[in-house]
């Protein structure tokens, strides 16, 4: 039988299946599922952990593992100032937590001991907690190295098939906190690889990427496709002439500059001023408005307003 969520305090019910005094009339499915549900996902009808998750889980792991081979070159890119060299550094001992949180989980100590801590996402702080809660549970003995990413992973991840099923620990959050590692990792290493990317090239239209030189008279932009590089200077001055080209609202004063540039599209209009511009606005002749403090002027309605001062003049 098919079941739905019916609240986060509540099992799982079946679709269209009431439990007793119920008004089946109103109610879409009321009646216990008694069937068990997958530890992660709470979903799937299974006794443990249903094989999607656990792969989900397993898959978490090893990206982790992966992911923290990545830190060295991430390291290199960025800077030791970045967030990738404190993942590199050491973490707090995860095998004193471990002990802590097992001894939480048989009651021994109280639950809220550990609230202070929560969220640490450094991978050895992760995988090494749980290599001790899991050889802990699972009487296996201690490492005799001392402890690494690799060497948790390792042990991890072949002992994850028998963790799945294993009713004393609560895989689930074993899942949950690996997921949340990785993702983690993934938001340090993307942070890394994003680029920056500004105005297109005036030369063949592709996005510039941001170039930083070793000091920052060399700082600029270069093109990707036809590598043509220019100076801050240079890009700032192209950015203004393309939005002088392209704007639908311009300032009084890039109004007139306009009129009276090269554009074959006010070749006969008549050049005017910034004063002349803020006049017609005031007599309704142009459309006006605010935008970031500034008021600025319809590029339409300053050409139709131009050419017809020329049809006037001629």
């Amino acid at each position: 039988m098919d079941c739905k969520f019916a609240g986060n305090d509540r099992p799982r019910v079946l679709v269209e299946r009431h439990d007793v005094g119920c008004d089946a009339e109103s109610c879409g499915g009321c009646l216990p599922c008694s069937s068990g549900h997958c530890r992660v996902c709470a979903f799937t009808h299974v006794d443990g952990t249903c094989a999607e998750c656990l792969a989900e889980t397993r898959g978490a792991l090893r990206d982790i593992a992966r992911m923290c081979d990545a830190l060295p070159a991430e390291v290199a890119h960025r800077g030791i100032e970045g967030e990738a060299m404190m993942l590199l550094g050491p973490a707090a001992d995860p095998e004193a937590r471990g002990h802590l949180e097992a001894s939480i989980l048989a009651g021994r100590v109280p639950e809220d001991y550990l609230d202070a801590a929560d969220g640490e996402m450094h991978p050895l702080f992760v995988t090494g907690t749980w290599d001790a809660v899991w050889r802990d549970a699972l009487e296996h003995d201690e490492p005799t190295e001392r402890l690494t990413v690799a060497s948790a992973v390792d042990y991890l991840d072949r002992q994850m098939s028998y963790m799945a099923g294993f009713e004393h620990v609560p895989f689930e959050d074993f899942s949950r906190e690996l997921r949340a590692c990785r993702t983690h990792l993934e938001r340090v290493l993307h942070d890394g690889e994003q680029v920056d990317t500004g105005a297109p090239c005036l030369t063949c239209g592709v996005r510039q990427v941001r170039e930083w030189g070793k000091l920052a008279a060399a700082d600029g932009w270069r093109c990707p496709k036809c590598r043509t590089f220019s100076t801050e200077d240079q890009y700032r001055l192209a950015v203004a002439n393309q939005h002088l080209a392209a704007a639908e609202w311009l300032t009084a004063i890039d109004c007139a500059a306009w009129l009276a540039s090269d554009d074959e599209a006010v070749m006969d209009a008549v050049v005017v001023t910034a004063g002349t511009i803020r006049s017609w606005a005031t007599k309704g002749r142009i459309k006006k408005r605010r935008d970031s403090g500034r008021t600025v002027y319809l590029r339409a309605d300053v050409l139709k307003a131009s050419m017809a001062s020329a049809d006037a003049i001629a």
